[in-house]
């Protein structure tokens, strides 16, 4: 569906003008879309995995560990697939706002595609430099959406996610140094063409949803605080859009409609998209830091 057939559909959740504001900027803001009960059972769940962290030494299946993880003091810097790990992750990513706000972006029939959790430490945490999402992993369409929740809050010092506003309606750029090695960043010389005076990071209390198209240019700062800073990010697709291409971080619950009816045919937009690695040649995908430890050291957030 295209954002004017979108909007037609009457709001879920989201107000008219904060979906325009999304389709406009490429991302939207807003606090309070997501109830108490849902923001308690989703950090107890949180809790309970870092918790199950400690008796892993090294990354794998279910957890990306920074180097200096401990079964003293865990440092996990992604839990993969939530949805897999836990049935609160499950339950939430099916009959929550989310779902809803997903439908109010994308349209009536919503598909499931991805998810993660991102914990960024104190001490400086983990940068994320620029990229875009929907260069990892390509669909027919460019309606996927990532909706992030803040599950303690994140104020300015803790590295809050930063987008590049209107990013979304220029390029899309290849993820690759100059030798062909897949990065997972936007290049410098790329970056030096954008407005980055403009770059944006919402912050906000508790359970501030942040709504990101898949073509907008983002990243995230250094955690100058002393708390850490766990966002939850799931993907949602127009029931419309198909993935070309391996998954590169599939779950039990992608493919599968959440909201509406599948799709008969798929909509095709005729913007190309830069085609990804084969994931299989390179062990399979682990996440955007071990991808991003390769990449240009030009590109930092800060």
């Amino acid at each position: 569906m295209t954002p004017e057939e979108i909007l037609k559909h009457d709001a879920r959740v989201l107000t008219q003008a904060q979906r325009e504001a999304y389709f406009d900027t490429g991302y939207v803001s807003g606090e309070g879309l997501i109830p108490n009960e849902w923001l308690d059972a989703v950090r107890a769940a949180s809790d309970e995995r870092i918790e199950a962290s400690r008796q892993e030494a090294e990354s794998g299946s279910e957890f990306d560990l920074a180097p200096e993880h401990t079964s003293e003091s865990p440092h996990v810097r992604r839990l993969k697939s939530p949805v897999d790990q836990h049935p609160v992750f499950r339950k939430f990513a099916v009959e929550s706002p989310f779902a809803d706000i997903a439908a109010d972006l994308v349209g009536p029939d919503v598909k499931f595609h991805s998810c993660k959790i991102n914990y960024k430490h104190p001490g400086g945490g983990e940068v994320v430099k620029w990229h875009q999402d929907i260069c990892f992993w390509p669909h027919t369409n460019y309606s996927p959406v990532t909706l992030g929740f803040y599950l303690d809050g994140c104020e300015e010092a803790q590295g809050p996610l930063t987008v590049i506003p209107e990013s979304h309606k220029g390029d899309l750029f290849p993820h690759y140094d100059d030798d062909g090695i897949w990065t997972g960043t936007v290049p410098a010389k790329d970056m030096a063409t954008l407005p980055l005076d403009t770059a944006a990071g919402p912050t906000g209390d508790k359970g501030t949803v942040l709504a990101l198209n898949c073509r907008t240019v983002h990243g995230s700062k250094r955690n100058e605080t002393d708390r850490v800073r766990p966002i939850l990010l799931y993907v949602y697709t127009s029931a419309d859009a198909f993935p070309w291409g391996q998954h590169p971080s599939s779950t039990s619950l992608s493919g599968e409609i959440i909201r509406g009816e599948a799709a008969k045919f798929p909509h095709m937009d005729p913007r190309p998209c830069p085609v990804p690695p084969d994931w299989s040649k390179l062990g399979g995908y682990g996440s955007i830091f071990t991808s991003q430890e390769k990449g240009d050291a030009g590109n930092m957030m800060g």
